[in-house]
């Protein structure tokens, strides 16, 4: 091959190979980064029913969870599941702002994957985004669009995107194609009046909430009433096992937690909760639900 041939040659492989290196990260990628960190939360009243579902996603390795307001608004209780099959019962909530539809609320894990916030000043209309969640139930939906505005309604900073959300989206995170995330799913219009209406609120307004969240964790039915028929917990400690525990009552409904579990077991999602209901006969029947982490000791078995 003549000298300047295989320059030419030499000069487009190097070419191609910048090129390929270069190549943005698509939706396959932003969805493998990201999908772990992003959970399923199921909200239960207080007969221990299921009555809603939504979204969410982690934001520390130790268990703070970002949602929406409404998603937890009514809640009694709730279970978040992750991606692995994994489930931690919610222990409470750390943070909320009715205002903007946000809640920060609270898991004990450890080592959990979680995502990280963007800076919204860097987003730009026309940006392509990613939407994560679970509507209607079904896990690990993935869609995407662009960033369609960055709009002011009623005095609340909103993204606007085309990335398709149903309900059950509410809360999960959109993110920006470097696996930040920039918004958390929150609204959508009525499909019969426009099509690919979605909003997000901002990721300023998580960072803004998640400074006030570094507090005790208060219990989940706080948020739903403030004043309402639930009964403060009485503790109560077990003269046979030594074990403390809280008891709060709700109408005909007793509810029992474990609260004074090792902590090794806490840190591993372990938890033992109680429920009875009041029968005819004046008599509390109900079960416990308990959640322990395995033990497994090397050289022992069947």
């Amino acid at each position: 091959m003549a000298p300047l041939q295989y320059g030419l040659s030499l000069v487009l492989s190097l070419c191609l190979l910048v090129s390929a290196s270069e190549t943005p990260p698509d939706v396959a990628d932003v969805v493998k980064w990201s999908s772990d960190a992003v959970v399923l939360i199921v909200i239960s009243n207080s007969a221990g029913q299921e009555t809603a579902l939504g979204s969410g996603f982690l934001v520390s390795a130790d268990g703070e969870i970002v949602t929406n307001y409404h998603v937890i608004k009514e809640a009694h209780s709730a279970i978040v599941k992750l991606s692995n099959g994994a489930f931690f019962p919610v222990s409470g909530v750390l943070a909320t702002d009715s205002d903007k539809d946000l809640a920060i609320i609270k898991v004990n894990g450890k080592n959990l994957p979680f995502l990280t916030l963007g800076d919204i000043n860097k987003l730009h209309v026309g940006d392509h985004v990613v939407a994560i969640g679970s509507p209607l139930g079904l896990e690990g939906t993935v869609s995407d669009g662009i960033v369609s505005a960055l709009r002011d309604v009623d005095s609340e900073k909103w993204i606007q995107t085309t990335a398709p959300v149903s309900h059950g989206n509410s809360g999960g995170p959109l993110l920006d194609m470097n696996n930040h995330v920039v918004g958390v799913i929150t609204w959508g219009v009525n499909l019969e009046l426009g099509q690919n209406l979605n909003f997000a609120a901002p990721s300023s307004e998580v960072t803004d909430l998640l400074v006030t969240s570094r507090q005790q964790v208060k219990p989940l039915d706080v948020v739903t009433s403030k004043g309402g028929s639930l009964s403060g917990g009485a503790l109560w400690t077990s003269l046979t096992s030594g074990r403390d525990y809280t008891i709060r009552q709700d109408g005909d409904y007793l509810y029992i937690d474990w609260i004074s579990i090792p902590t090794q077991i806490k840190d591993a999602g372990g938890f033992s909760r109680t429920e009875l209901r009041k029968s005819s006969d004046g008599k509390w029947r109900g079960k416990t639900h308990t959640r322990y982490p395995c033990k497994y000791t090397k050289g022992l078995g069947a």
